[in-house]
């Protein structure tokens, strides 16, 4: 029974922490961090992220946003300084353009190899001429 209390008053107390944490932070701000990666933690964004980086990096988007500069701004920003890949739907366009269709291009090249070998293989044989 008193496990089942410390748990439930740990649940409520981290739940209030984190409830704490966000209200610090503009929802523009938090709905930025999202699209960011942490450079440190591997698949989580900077609004998720516990680490010091991260941190400051909520900050450095928090000023930027009462500062008056646009999310593309606040995107470029970041990107200058760790590349394209620190943000989670990078641009389509470029090599990554080419990224996006060749899944495709294949499948359709696969489907024509495919069809042109049922098709060779159910017609009908040549007659043999002497």
């Amino acid at each position: 029974m008193v496990v089942a209390l410390a748990v439930a008053l740990l649940v409520i107390l981290s739940s209030a922490s984190i409830a704490g944490a966000e209200d610090i932070y503009s929802q523009r701000t938090i709905r930025l961090a999202r699209e960011i990666h942490c450079p440190i933690c591997v698949g989580e964004s900077i609004a998720d992220s516990q680490t010091e980086l991260a941190r400051q990096m909520r900050g450095i988007i928090e000023e930027k946003v009462q500062a008056g500069e646009t999310d593309q701004q606040i995107k470029d920003y970041f990107v200058a300084r760790y590349g394209e890949s620190i943000l989670f739907d990078p641009p389509k366009s470029g090599f990554r353009l080419g990224l996006w269709w060749m899944p495709l291009v294949a499948v359709a090249l696969g489907a024509v190899v495919v069809a042109t070998f049922i098709r060779e293989r159910t017609r009908a044989p040549r007659p043999i001429t002497p």
